[in-house]
């Protein structure tokens, strides 16, 4: 079985990913090239080397990571739809706390229910926030930070700790809005956190996260998994 890694040779980070991946399963060869010949394919990121392996039926991804330090990164294997398959497993692995769902709140204070919509990079969020506000009063925008041309007054953890509910759609910051207890309304339906996010229309979800969380931790690994080989072994098992 031949794999090969593709990578960005001037992102310092896509690097990072090919040496541990080739410290990690022994039959793993790397090339700067978004082509070349293998059974599996192994891509760093959405742009570098996805057009032209996007259809193979082998096809690693690494993406950003949902939570944890800079060297954590999300993978799992490519569908033909675009979603990820990722692996799965009984063992605890580590993850971050869970805090207190914020309380439901009663008809006298809704008007002061505060709701954040998260856009995407160059998203247009126009009718997203014309449907939060025919439910929520108090509706603002938190933009993409390569599309915001100023400093923001808050931290993205601060934004989602001070709302009352978050909406957005493939941004991973859905992920930071559950586990501060930010209800979540959720428009992308192969997002990870839609299992404990609602739609619009829906009551929001204010239930068990255990589970929930116990799977997104085998959504990602950090390099050192990655180069111990933990995140291979995992992987191949559900390929």
């Amino acid at each position: 079985m031949s794999i090969l890694f593709h990578y960005n040779s001037r992102l310092q980070h896509q690097c990072d990913h090919a040496h541990a991946f080739i410290k990690g399963c022994k039959d793993v060869l790397v090339t700067d090239k978004p082509d070349g010949d293998a059974d599996i394919h192994i891509i760093s990121g959405p742009h570098f080397a996805y057009n032209q392996w996007k259809h193979h039926d082998k096809v690693l991804m690494i993406d950003r990571a949902y939570w944890g330090d800079p060297d954590c990164v999300s993978i799992a294997w490519l569908q033909p739809d675009g979603t990820r398959k990722f692996a799965s497993g009984e063992a605890r692995r580590d993850k971050p706390t869970l805090y207190e769902w914020k309380p439901t709140w009663s008809i006298p204070s809704l008007k002061e229910i505060r709701c954040i919509v998260l856009a995407d990079y160059g998203q247009d969020v126009t009718e997203t926030v014309k449907q939060a506000s025919k439910r929520f009063p108090s509706v603002q925008v938190r933009l993409h930070p390569a599309d915001c041309k100023e400093p923001r007054p808050l931290t993205l953890e601060d934004d989602v700790k001070w709302a009352d509910v978050i909406v957005g759609h493939s941004s991973s910051a859905l992920f930071e809005a559950i586990r501060y207890g930010t209800p979540v309304i959720c428009t992308d339906p192969n997002n990870p956190v839609m299992p404990v996010s609602a739609a619009m229309h829906e009551t929001l979800y204010r239930g068990d996260r255990s589970k929930w969380l116990h799977d997104m931790s085998y959504k990602q690994f950090s390099l050192s998994e990655i180069a111990d080989g933990t995140a291979w072994e995992l992987l191949k098992n559900v390929l």
